[in-house]
């Protein structure tokens, strides 16, 4: 039998954006879509913009016949790499495209006084939640996914500033996604504004009427996301909030990553982790 060709693992460069934003869309659920900036209806352009500016994430694609059959990014968060972004069009899931977009991204990003790996993975993604735990990677924390109305408010005294117009208007426009501050009496939160349905707000917002207030006044039509631990859910529900789904952050020491990946890419006959880091037609 002959064995197909491996993906090319390659840098991310800005004119790859539109391919690995059209990935990402064939490669994510809808809950994701719907509750993080991946369901922008400018996710190329955001994409394009972080690899021509200092953002903190390295990008990288795999190519198949040519053609950007997956994506993945990562940065580092104090003491580990993270896994922030891993697609692999459904075309091509079965090819070890994942398994090399990880090896690439281990060798390019891993560093002297990294200790750990960590990715965040959608709870009903099975498939990658079992991939990741077949790596080693074990449950630290859970997050909950909260939407709930934006309560009416009845405090005409209610005091607060919001940067929701100007520059984050401008942002949302280009990207279908914003980040804007909200301040009250109470303190200052950072709000995302996601596609037309959700505020995405911290839990700690929960209990501050004035905004709540001041989220209803700037679109009463939106729904609040808290991503957030299960220590909230009490808070949430009392206000109606109903549970879309959760969160799992799994974590490894590097080292056992590397080599339980090392296993796996011997048996497929590839490199190791660190022999393909030395391999410049990659980096």
């Amino acid at each position: 039998m002959v064995r197909a060709a491996p993906p090319v693992i390659r840098p991310a460069l800005p004119d790859d954006s539109a391919a690995m934003a059209a990935v990402v869309r064939a490669a994510s659920s809808p809950l994701m879509r719907e509750t993080t900036i991946l369901g922008g209806t400018g996710l190329d352009h955001f994409l394009r913009d972080q690899m021509t500016s200092e953002s903190a994430n390295r990008f990288l694609v795999a190519e198949v016949g040519g053609h950007i059959v997956g994506m993945s990014a990562w940065r580092y968060e104090g003491e580990d790499l993270f896994l922030n972004h891993l697609f692999v069009h459904p075309s091509t899931q079965g090819r070890r495209v994942g398994t090399s977009l990880w090896a690439r991204g281990m060798a390019v990003m891993e560093q002297a006084g990294i200790r750990g790996l960590s990715v965040d993975v959608y709870e009903d993604n099975i498939r990658a939640a079992t991939w990741y735990r077949s790596l080693g990677l074990e449950p630290v924390a859970r997050r909950l996914l909260m939407a709930l109305p934006v309560a009416a408010g009845t405090d005409g005294r209610s005091v607060w500033t919001s940067t929701y117009l100007g520059e984050a208007d401008e942002v949302y426009a280009r990207y279908g996604f914003s980040q804007f501050t909200l301040t009250t009496e109470r303190g200052a939160y950072a709000i995302g504004r996601l596609g037309s349905s959700y505020f995405r707000s911290p839990a700690a917002l929960l209990d501050d009427e004035a905004a709540h207030v001041a989220l209803r006044r700037l679109d009463p039509h939106r729904r609040v996301l808290c991503i957030d631990g299960p220590e909230w859910w009490e808070a949430a529900s009392e206000r109606g909030a109903v549970l879309l789904g959760r969160t799992v952050r799994l974590q490894a020491p590097i080292e056992q990553v590397v080599a339980r990946l090392d296993r796996v890419l011997s048996a497929s006959g590839s490199e190791s982790v660190r022999q393909s880091s030395a391999d410049g037609e990659y980096v």
